[in-house]
């Protein structure tokens, strides 16, 4: 994971800073751990023989959202950032995944293919209430993630990265080359993302405007597999 880091380092998702919440298979399968920011005091959260994923802090910092196939597809569960009780929100047989929170901690998006290809969908954090669909669209929708703000999201539509408004379900855009950028990422003043692109024939990280001006490639030389986010949801 390449950690872009705009202000102080800080975790994945919105909480207390100094902590950065990330998967491993050091102890031979994919688990969720949190760790300080400067390496120390790893604490492993989940203890399943399935893959537990791409994991994201709840703003309040106290609980984890996290992509798991332990049911046997992939679906969204959330525990507390001490561990314990794993709780299943989606439980869906279609294949669900890559959740984050909503600034306000209330909601979670995530990509799911129940309804035959990729879309993205939102559900309250407390698993109550059905899934709302958010996009409607007949290729793919995938990898969302909130505005500071709650107001937009930024997903990857194809092989572009694309912004709907979510009061208006306007969707503008932000990307337009052949090869494929994903996996976008809001800095935290909402000014800026970091996104994953093969534009330059390999694995890379870009930065652009949130207008989608302005994008630069921050690894100009193959540093191999990688994954950005930036490392402080901090204002």
């Amino acid at each position: 994971m390449l950690c872009v880091v705009p202000a102080a380092a800080g975790e994945r998702g919105g909480g207390p800073p100094g902590s950065i919440t990330f998967f491993s298979a050091r102890d031979g399968n994919n688990e969720i751990y949190v760790i300080n920011v400067d390496g120390s005091d790893p604490f492993r959260v989940t203890y399943d023989p399935a893959s537990d994923v791409d994991p994201d802090i709840s703003p309040n910092g106290q609980q984890i959202v996290f992509t798991s196939n332990r049911s046997g597809d992939n679906d969204i569960y959330v525990v507390d950032r001490s561990g314990g009780e794993v709780r299943n929100l989606t439980n869906h047989p279609a294949n669900d995944g890559w959740a984050r929170w909503s600034p306000n901690g209330q909601q979670i998006v995530f990509h799911s293919n129940r309804d035959g290809n990729f879309e993205i969908y939102m559900i309250n954090a407390d698993g109550s209430g059905n899934p709302t669909r958010v996009t409607d669209y007949p290729g793919v929708d995938q990898f969302p993630d909130w505005s500071p703000n709650g107001q937009q999201i930024v997903f990857r539509r194809d092989h572009d990265i694309y912004v709907m408004n979510l009061n208006s379900g306007a969707v503008d855009r932000l990307t337009d080359d052949p090869q494929l950028d994903q996996m976008a990422v809001w800095a935290p003043n909402g000014q800026h993302f970091a996104f994953m692109s093969f534009r330059e024939g390999y694995c890379s990280v870009f930065r652009m405007n949130a207008d989608g001006s302005q994008q630069t490639n921050l690894t100009p030389k193959d540093p191999g597999d990688l994954e950005a986010q930036w490392c402080s949801r901090a204002p």
